[in-house]
């Protein structure tokens, strides 16, 4: 029950993450292109540390 909690709020980060930096990136520098590689990396980042904790348990 735990991993799928975990599994489901990575995504849930990981999406948050994606539109954050659009946002962000639109803000700041009026180019929303900009922001997507950063929030895909960020997310794919979240998602390792939520595969590496859901595999320990």
């Amino acid at each position: 029950m735990k991993k799928i909690v975990y599994k489901v709020m990575g995504l849930v980060l990981g999406v948050l993450a994606v539109i954050s930096c659009i946002k962000l990136s639109r803000h700041f520098m009026g180019n929303v292109l900009l922001g997507l590689p950063i929030g895909v990396f960020i997310a794919a980042l979240i998602r390792q540390y939520t595969d590496k904790i859901t595999a320990k348990k």
